[in-house]
């Protein structure tokens, strides 16, 4: 199993940026080449204007979020990538417009610890395209997070210094000219609190629908569907799941696809929450769990259904000690390896 690239970071937005581009250098230019040559290939066959999303992304962010396109740049120079390349590496969502089947994400308060889990499925091959970084700004929340190549801290999980805990869940399909996800996720590392964290992801005008939830220190949660237009969200405490389909009922008559593999890891999640003492051990075990084959928390490329997906990675935030222990592949095979904010 691969093992976790962690990087620090400290400095100005454009240094953090850069430090990030730098250490991931190699493996940013592999990756890199790679998904141009297959967003050429989307663009070529369902006449995707790529040209049109960069300049979309590039304006939206330089207006609402220049001290993160100033860290796209840093992470751009780091690594000898266009800057045009990285903006479309965090618009790949908006590229594919569409909500698979992927990702379960739940927390909880338990007598010893607050804790959210998160398991983070996408294409097999991406478990060696993640990775970790503890970043300290010169303006803004130090933070901790696991995150996707190309793409900023947030993209996955993140916990930061105001003890606030975040991941989501792809809900619904579509796109629009929007802010993209992966910008409105970094920016959410910022929120001292979660009522602060609603109001960061909630912003308009966003590129695609998204679910995001965030836990703090006392155990409060909230859960925020949002789609393109629309939006919902729910204030809850103790314990909460998410995983693909939208749960609040203002969203739920927007889904339009199928979601039996959503509702099954959903009502597993669910169930295990319920049924066990909220401990430390808990959250692992959920992650690994093979209930209800095929659809299964816990993903593997072999199985029927999803022969090009797998969970490539899996964390667990502890915020009672301010930690991600985070394993790439199937948590199942592996062990996590923790880290401290």
């Amino acid at each position: 199993m691969s093992q976790v690239i962690y990087i620090e970071a400290c400095g100005t937005n454009y240094e953090i940026g850069r430090r990030i581009g730098r250490c991931l250098k190699d493996k940013l230019i592999h990756h890199n080449n790679d998904r141009q040559a297959f967003f050429r290939k989307i663009s070529k066959t369902h006449h995707f204007p790529l040209n049109k999303i960069v300049q979309g992304s590039e304006t939206l962010i330089s207006k609402h979020f220049p001290q993160y396109l100033s860290e796209l740049r840093g992470l751009a120079n780091g690594s000898s990538i266009p800057l045009r390349d990285v903006l479309l590496l965090g618009n790949e969502e908006t590229i594919l417009n569409s909500a698979q089947n992927r990702c379960t994400t739940f927390a909880y308060a338990g007598a010893e610890s607050v804790v959210l889990g998160h398991n983070e499925d996408w294409e097999a091959g991406y478990e060696d395209k993640l990775y970790v970084v503890r970043a300290t700004p010169r303006e803004g929340a130090a933070f901790l997070s696991l995150a996707y190549l190309g793409c900023l801290g947030g993209s996955s999980v993140a916990l930061n210094e105001h003890g606030v805990a975040f991941s989501g869940n792809s809900i619904l399909e579509g796109s629009q000219t929007g802010i993209p996800k992966n910008i409105i996720l970094r920016s959410q590392i910022e929120a001292k609190n979660i009522k602060e964290f609603e109001g960061l992801a909630t912003f308009k005008p966003r590129a695609v629908p998204n679910h995001s939830m965030a836990i703090d220190r006392k155990g409060d949660i909230v859960s925020i569907e949002v789609g393109l237009k629309q939006q919902s969200v729910c204030y809850t405490s103790g314990k909460y799941v998410h995983t693909n389909h939208p749960t609040h009922k203002k969203m739920i008559q927007l889904e339009t696809g199928s979601m039996e593999n959503s509702i099954a890891r959903y009502t597993t999640a669910k169930k295990l929450i319920s049924n066990n003492p909220l401990d430390d051990k808990l959250a692992k075990e959920i992650l690994r769990n093979h209930e209800k084959k095929p659809d299964t928390i816990c993903i593997h490329p072999q199985t029927e259904g999803y022969s090009h997906h797998r969970t490539v990675a899996s964390a667990v935030v502890n915020l009672s000690e301010l930690s991600l222990s985070v394993t790439l592949g199937n948590p199942c095979r592996s062990r996590y390896e923790k880290f401290y904010l």
